[in-house]
């Protein structure tokens, strides 16, 4: 049992052309299987930060990197990985991955016009929600779930929200949906 619980909390080992990034933004590219053919390749160009764990397929992209320096060593890599790196750029690498707050982030935030728990709040809340972000239509039925009383929830926010003027698409597209509910 000791040894299944170490196994899920170590950290897994970097790949044959994985690499974490060393420098504030480096430029590569990813060979990836054409949408048109995919028997082609097509190389897609990406952007990276320092401290991200990267998986470059593209010969080229990798002999660059390693030119400039711009990959940590596997050893370094590595230790970052396992949580054990105190080099020279260990405050930065920590400083990026709090994005300048000292605090870690939340792994999963909600994307701007998400909701946190929309199933949770009364119409009166999801109203002032609305209202506050300024949702667009779809972000506003994006809200709703597919049941009867969810929809009609967000069809009284809706109308608190605008003060009984409510937007023709929202009405319009948590009707439909309201209709394919009780169906």
């Amino acid at each position: 049992m000791a040894d299944e619980e170490t196994t899920e909390t170590e950290a897994e080992p970097l790949g044959a052309n994985e690499k974490i990034i060393k420098v504030r933004l480096f430029t590569w590219f990813e060979n990836v299987d054409s949408a048109v053919d995919p028997s082609v390749k097509d190389r897609v160009e990406r952007i990276s930060h320092m401290g991200e764990r990267v998986e470059i397929n593209d010969d080229w992209s990798l002999q660059r990197g390693e030119d400039l320096d711009a990959f940590f060593s596997d050893e370094e890599a590595q230790k970052i990985v396992d949580g054990t790196y105190k080099g020279p750029l260990a405050d930065l690498l920590a400083n990026q991955a709090t994005h300048g707050t000292g605090q870690t982030p939340p792994l999963v935030t909600a994307a701007e016009g998400e909701h946190g728990d929309a199933a949770g709040m009364s119409s009166e809340e999801m109203a002032d929600y609305i209202k506050e972000n300024k949702l667009n239509v779809s972000e506003t039925v994006a809200l709703a779930g597919d049941d009867e009383d969810s929809i009609n929830k967000v069809l009284d926010a809706e109308n608190i929200a605008t003060n009984n003027d409510p937007r023709k698409g929202v009405v319009d597209h948590l009707e439909a949906k309201l209709a394919a509910a009780v169906q």
